[in-house]
């Protein structure tokens, strides 16, 4: 369990660390994972040029048999589901791992756009310092009234007009493998230098329950969204979302959980 000044420190500032959440031999495993998905869905590692807009990268849901360990993360793995629970005080619903090779910088952005809380699980798969491409986050910017005022901050800065743009103050998470980082959905976030960067993340959201049929959609067309990524060029039926996931249900009783969940979502159909 996570202690209560880690969940009090992930509910004010908006994250927290957890060094050596994963051992070393796991952290070894889930890069092995990633990197083999990877070079097996797009060729090579890092395909995508750092010249498209957006966050450039490859990005693929890694949820398959190939990959035991990146799959039981996902729901099986009290250190994610259950830790999940616990930061946002609520049962959540999963995303799929996302094994993910960063090709550029990131600017200052948050994961998640609507009025909803959500956690990231952030796992770098090499060391990671302020110059080579460690995660930069700016404390309690995922509270609405601080976000709205670092609107306020970043319409008038010089960056909106051509001239160089203002440090926004921040802190740096430095990490070694093993490490992860659990941020809130809200939360500005970015990452610059040390590319090509391997990265495994998951996302959480609050379930809603069945009563509230706006908040159940929500939560369902966010969860869409967190999985689909129709600009990547990979085999679908080779690299699945959530099948070989699901037919492992039976083999863990939290995992079976989060399908059912998923289902009365309408995120997976009745008769997965």
């Amino acid at each position: 369990m996570l202690t209560h000044q880690q969940i009090l420190h992930f509910r004010t500032f908006g994250y927290v660390l957890l060094p050596g959440l994963l051992t070393q031999t796991e952290a070894q495993t889930l890069r092995a994972e990633v990197t083999d998905a990877l070079a097996g869905a797009f060729g090579v590692i890092g395909t995508e040029p750092d010249d498209l807009g957006g966050i450039s990268g490859d990005y693929l849901p890694l949820s398959v048999d190939r990959a035991p360990f990146s799959q039981s993360l996902i729901a099986d793995d009290r250190r994610t589901f259950q830790y999940s629970a616990e930061l946002l005080g609520s049962p959540t619903v999963p995303s799929v791992g996302l094994a993910t090779c960063f090709t550029g910088d990131s600017a200052w952005h948050t994961r998640l756009g609507p009025p909803i809380a959500g956690v990231t699980f952030w796992v770098d798969l090499e060391p990671r310092t302020a110059t080579t491409g460690a995660l930069r986050l700016i404390p309690g910017s995922h509270l609405p009234e601080f976000e709205r005022q670092l609107r306020e901050y970043g319409a008038v800065e010089p960056a909106t007009s051509g001239f160089e743009a203002w440090d926004w103050p921040h802190v740096v998470i430095e990490t070694e493998p093993g490490d992860a980082v659990a941020f809130a959905g809200h939360l500005m976030n970015c990452a610059h230098g040390g590319t090509p960067r391997l990265t495994w993340t998951i996302g959480y959201l609050p379930w809603p329950g069945v009563a509230n049929k706006d908040q159940l959609a929500l939560v369902r067309d966010l969860t869409l969204d967190d999985v689909e990524y129709d600009h990547e060029d990979y085999d679908r039926e080779r690299w699945p979302v959530w099948r070989e996931w699901v037919a492992g249900a039976g083999q863990s009783q939290s995992r079976s959980l989060a399908v059912e969940r998923l289902r009365l979502l309408g995120v997976l159909p009745e008769d997965s």
